[in-house]
């Protein structure tokens, strides 16, 4: 025996493709250079079940002479067409056994999901061992990141938080905020059921709920995807020392309108992106005037203006039942494929666009609480706060380029616009 070839945990199945069998492929360059003449395996299921790569075998003893032995399977001798057609005739029925088992399993797991019955696997975060009752003490964290990320904290100032703390995943690990920003837009956690990557349909048409208890009710986990996801992405999405500079992200170029990141230097300055040319101000005086500018803002509000209300609630609610009803017949074989399916595409597109409008206004709804906001509770805000209250009250703040010489401030080159258009100088 020259040696021994074993790729752990990766399949020799046709559903692999995609994993790499860095010992299956070494196995066939060492044949090729002539370093043994035979392959021994325990059965052909174990080297392949793919049909290509028992070409690749045939080929390999074509050129090279390389005989494949097994252990329970026989030996097929490729040097014949009657030896080769057993060969091919046994892959071909192991790649059919391996997809009949994959679609048994697929079969099974979308059955799990029309019951509502809870992933096996790893523990969710926020639930016991099972995932069908709650932890209290990290469905309570799940909360309160919810109430932090509605009223404008960033995930990832969620997830330092909690790795301060001593919070870790359900598998032990630091949490990132990426990580953290996808646990809490899982619809699991308003009481569904996730299906290959979405809310599962049962077979009477409707979403199918999970059986565990919800650690948010809908409302608020809504609000807590439309403050995560705004309907308008903007490029001024912070990223270069984002987290140390409150105006990061609404801070814009006078010139250009390229967003203008903080530069960690000795004096820190508020920087233009864009190479091409250099619009700069200090951070200290910029950061002073906005946030006076925005205090001012907050003491004349008097009166907390009504929050958009979505009316289309009954409306949404007719659409679902209009489609299950549809899928129903069609299930029932009552309808033809040729009536539902259409009908179901224009409800489809019906339910869609009210959705949309019901996300616009939940994202309308979401952001920070500015009641009661002074110097002094300023000063206490997280720098991730900060800014979701800066993006809150400005659509941007300008800065042009400096047209006086020195290093005193000049406010005249800071235009503001407010959030709906409102612009001042």
């Amino acid at each position: 025996m020259v040696a021994v070839f074993t790729d752990n945990d990766t399949g020799a199945s046709t559903r692999s493709r995609k994993k790499a069998r860095p010992q299956y492929a070494a196995m066939l360059d060492r044949a090729r250079a002539g370093e043994f003449g035979v392959i021994v395996a325990y059965s052909n299921s174990r080297l392949t079940r793919r049909p290509l790569e028992l070409e690749e075998i045939i080929a390999l003893y074509e050129r090279y002479g390389v005989r494949f032995a097994t252990v329970v399977s026989g030996n097929d001798d490729l040097s014949t067409a009657d030896g080769r057609m057993v060969a091919r005739i046994k892959a071909s029925v192991d790649a059919t056994e391996v997809e009949r088992t994959a679609e048994r399993v697929a079969r099974k797991h979308l059955e799990s999901a029309r019951e509502g019955k809870p992933v096996a696997g790893t523990r969710p975060f926020g639930w016991q061992p099972g995932g069908r009752e709650l932890d209290a003490k990290e469905a309570a964290l799940i909360r309160q990141a919810a109430a932090d990320i509605i009223a404008g904290i960033g995930s990832y100032t969620i997830a330092r938080q909690w790795n301060a703390e001593g919070v870790t995943t359900s598998t032990g690990r630091p949490w990132q905020g990426r990580v953290l920003g996808r646990m809490m837009q899982s619809p699991r956690l308003a009481g569904w059921r996730i299906h290959q990557g979405s809310i599962a349909i049962g077979r009477d048409g409707q979403p199918v709920r999970g059986q565990w208890e919800p650690v948010l009710d809908q409302a608020t986990f809504d609000a807590v995807v439309a403050a995560l996801n705004p309907e308008e992405t903007r490029s001024r999405v912070p990223r270069k020392n984002a987290r140390h500079y409150p105006m990061t992200g609404t801070l814009r170029c006078g010139v250009c309108g390229s967003v203008m990141y903080g530069n960690a230097a000795k004096y820190p300055t508020y920087r233009c992106s864009d190479n091409v040319h250099t619009v700069a101000a200090s951070v200290g005086p910029v950061d002073e005037l906005v946030t006076g500018l925005l205090l001012r803002k907050l003491s004349d509000f008097t009166v907390d203006e009504p929050a958009p209300e979505f009316d289309g609630a009954a409306r949404l609610a007719e659409v679902e039942r209009d489609l299950a009803r549809l899928i129903g017949s069609f299930t029932a074989r009552e309808l033809s494929a040729e009536v539902v399916f259409p009908a179901v595409a224009q409800l489809e597109q019906q339910r869609d666009e009210v959705r949309s409008q019901k996300r616009r206004i939940e994202a309308a709804g979401v952001g920070p609480d500015y009641r009661g906001v002074n110097q002094a509770a300023w000063d206490r805000m997280s720098m991730s706060a900060r800014r979701g209250l800066v993006e809150t009250l400005f659509d941007a703040v300008l800065v042009r380029p400096a047209t006086r010489k020195g290093n005193r401030f000049d406010a005249s080159r800071i235009e503001w616009v407010w959030r709906g258009g409102t612009a001042a100088t």
